[in-house]
């Protein structure tokens, strides 16, 4: 199915609710529908890692399965950084200078890119198995970095959209993962970069520009979901990045995506490691339910060509 037809399937941010997007590829696979280019945010940067450097999808759900929050999360560096922001709250209120470095987040993301790297061996974008583009955003620009194989051809972009080759794929993963207040920044080259959800949380320009035909979004975002209990930074941080990015992601989706699929993800925290075999039965029926018009797209282009 979609045979000589490029198919872009962009999977966004949503922090542990991008274990969604196992589920889209699973149904997807079993289809025979395979996208030829992939683009992630944040979250679905990981698993568009996994997905283009060779993982199965059987491997990838035993991976979200067995995840924890030791895998990914610095703790040990959580409580330092939180009491040296206190620090430097309390001296710019004294006006005296700060005698320690002062982080920007709460964690420097060292086990995350870690974890990444080992998943996919160290392995650059040229060495992928499809073509995958992981989106950042540099906080001092606001410009939206690309990171993409040196071999990638795409159309002349806006002014606020560079494209970046030579980075590994774990660097950008990182880049791309890094929420504002949560992960400190990851620095690359002269730029500053954080989460790539800021300005396109389901990264479905990135595919047109890349020369997608058809164009699938996956979509895990605010939705004007009503979230009863904001007990704790983390939750605040991430319902916040959600409500920042959400009118952005609308208006992206309705211009740049034929399909979007949005698993219902209501009342699943972002933090709970408990509901990740939910998230994946959630990302399946999203899938299944666009896949007739899915198809019919599919159908429509290469009949075309």
């Amino acid at each position: 199915m979609g045979r000589g037809v490029k198919l872009g399937l962009a999977l966004g941010g949503g922090f542990l609710r991008g274990i969604a997007h196992i589920g889209v590829l699973k149904v997807l696979a079993a289809e025979g529908i395979e996208p030829q280019l992939v683009a992630g945010t944040s979250a679905g940067s990981i698993v568009a890692a996994l997905y283009c450097s060779g993982w199965s999808i059987r491997e990838m759900e035993k991976l979200a399965l067995e995840l924890s929050p030791r895998d990914i999360y610095d703790g040990g560096f959580m409580f330092f950084n939180l009491g040296a922001m206190a620090a430097k709250a309390f001296f710019d209120l004294l006006h005296l200078p700060v005698p320690i470095p002062t982080p920007l987040g709460l964690m420097p993301g060292c086990r995350l890119e870690s974890w990444v790297e080992h998943l996919v061996e160290r392995k650059t974008f040229r060495q992928l198995s499809r073509l995958l583009a992981i989106t950042s955003v540099d906080i001092h620009a606001g410009d939206r970095v690309i990171f993409v194989s040196e071999d990638v051809s795409y159309s002349p972009p806006p002014g606020d959209i560079f494209f970046i080759s030579g980075v590994p794929v774990a660097r950008a993963v990182r880049a791309s993962c890094s929420v504002p207040g949560l992960f400190e920044p990851k620095k690359i080259g002269n730029r500053l970069l954080v989460d790539g959800g800021l300005r396109e949380n389901v990264p479905v320009e990135v595919l047109h520009l890349l020369g997608a035909d058809v164009v699938v979004g996956v979509d895990l975002g605010y939705e004007g979901e009503y979230h009863r209990s904001i007990n704790n930074i983390f939750q605040l941080l991430t319902q916040s990045v959600d409500i920042i990015g959400n009118e952005v992601t609308r208006v992206k989706l309705q211009n740049y995506a034929h399909i979007v699929i949005r698993p219902l993800l209501a009342g699943v925290s972002p933090w709970d490691f408990s509901r990740n075999a939910y998230c994946i039965e959630q990302g399946e029926k999203a899938a299944r339910e666009v896949l007739p018009e899915l198809k019919r797209i599919l159908r429509e282009k290469k009949s075309r060509r």
